[in-house]
């Protein structure tokens, strides 16, 4: 039967040992886990940091969670009952550790990223996903989400996760991702709004994505000026161009272009 809130439920101690393992953690280090469910990361990572702070949508698992805090005196986590895409994430430096739901694992991903007060980040998620966080140009993976990744992470996968690892089992390979925080400042947010759109015409050329942008007052010949203003080939699709390529090209419209926000 699926679960509610769609978890598959991580059953095998040592894959759950080699996650936690990959944030090496110490006494030091405060940790925040998205999800406890069943609690078989949350017991490895209380035994191995100073303080734990666990997010979990289920009011069942929740209490199931903190009868076993009570009974066992434990006094280094804090359990949260709610929905982590509304949670106010506390400022202390942290490391993030999770098995996330294959549903909304994207979102919390996205809502991790831009936080400036995380180091590192080791997340389960499915195999696809781990793929597109961590693909490079020219890759079929490639898209908006590897470069909102890439810009504000270094992402690597590390190892991928059988479906016989959890109960109930995914139609799915799982894989495990580590995420060092840049620390990068925010960029303006016409950036990635600008990349989402070249995206969604990624079969397009980019002197057609750059011409269609609704930001801007701009016809087919202002495009390409930008265009050949960065050394880029008008012809090339979305795919061939890095994060760097992406700045190269909102800055070059700074300078021309009024936005029409």
């Amino acid at each position: 039967m699926p679960q509610k809130y769609g978890q598959n439920f991580l059953t095998d101690k040592n894959i759950a040992n080699n996650i936690v393992n990959a944030a090496n953690l110490t006494k030091q280090d405060e940790v925040l886990e998205i999800g406890p469910g069943k609690g078989i990361l949350t017991k490895i990572i209380l035994s191995q940091s100073k303080y734990l702070t666990a997010v979990e949508i289920d009011n069942k698992l929740f209490h199931k969670l903190n009868n076993y805090i009570t009974l066992n005196n434990i006094k280094n986590i804090k359990v949260i009952n709610g929905n982590f895409l509304k949670y106010n994430v506390p400022t202390t430096k942290l490391k993030i550790i999770s098995n996330l739901p294959y549903n909304i694992g994207t979102a919390i991903i996205q809502k991790i990223l831009p936080l400036e007060n995380w180091s590192c980040a080791i997340l389960m998620l499915q195999r696809e996903v781990a793929r597109r966080l961590s693909a490079h140009t020219e890759t079929k993976s490639y898209g908006y989400i590897s470069i909102f990744t890439s810009y504000y992470a270094e992402c690597k996968i590390l190892f991928d996760v059988s479906p016989k690892c959890f109960n109930p089992q995914p139609k799915v390979v799982s894989s495990v991702i580590k995420l060092i925080n840049k620390n990068q400042k925010q960029p303006e947010a016409i950036f990635f709004e600008f990349i989402k759109h070249f995206f969604s015409m990624r079969r397009k050329t980019i002197l057609n994505c750059l011409a269609s942008f609704k930001h801007l007052e701009l016809e087919k010949n202002s495009a390409l000026q930008i265009i050949n203003a960065c050394n880029l080939n008008p012809l090339l699709r979305p795919d061939k161009l890095s994060t760097l390529d992406f700045f190269r090209l909102t800055n070059e419209m700074k300078k021309r272009i009024i936005y029409r926000l």
